[in-house]
């Protein structure tokens, strides 16, 4: 296994705990730290979205392209060389 599979794995994880988080809330200082770790994460993905906009304009299946941007980021983006 690689590392950029393994830190999909790992990214993937967090989203899933984030989600968790916001149907079952933790306890009150870590349900606080996730969901704000997850908007930083989220904004983050947003500017590189936005940055690379030009890098995923000819690509088939473009919402999909953004959506897996808006996930994974930079991991996303470096498979797509």
């Amino acid at each position: 296994m690689n590392l950029l599979s393994f830190a999909t794995g790992a990214l993937t994880m967090f989203w899933l705990v984030a989600l968790l988080n916001l149907f079952y809330p933790f306890a009150t200082p870590l349900g606080g730290w996730v969901n704000w770790a997850a908007l930083l994460v989220l904004l983050a993905h947003v500017g590189e979205l936005l940055l690379f906009r030009a890098r995923l304009q000819g690509l088939p299946g473009q919402w999909w392209q953004r959506l897996q941007v808006l996930l994974f980021g930079m991991l996303h983006l470096q498979r797509l060389r």
